[in-house]
């Protein structure tokens, strides 16, 4: 009994692991995101390559 015991809380263990990761990946693709440069266009329609968010 202690044997499937144990299997279930590594199991437990191992989906809670994967959840963690799947939320650490999108906070880092949203701090890519946010320092991803930004097209914007001024009042001639140009674009500024140089303009950053932030």
């Amino acid at each position: 009994m202690a044997f499937y015991l144990s299997w279930l809380a590594m199991g437990l263990a191992g989906a809670t692991g994967v959840v963690a990761l799947r939320a650490l990946a999108a906070a880092q693709a949203k701090q890519r995101a946010a320092l991803r440069p930004v097209r914007i266009s001024s009042h001639d329609g140009r674009t500024d390559r140089q303009a950053r968010r932030g």
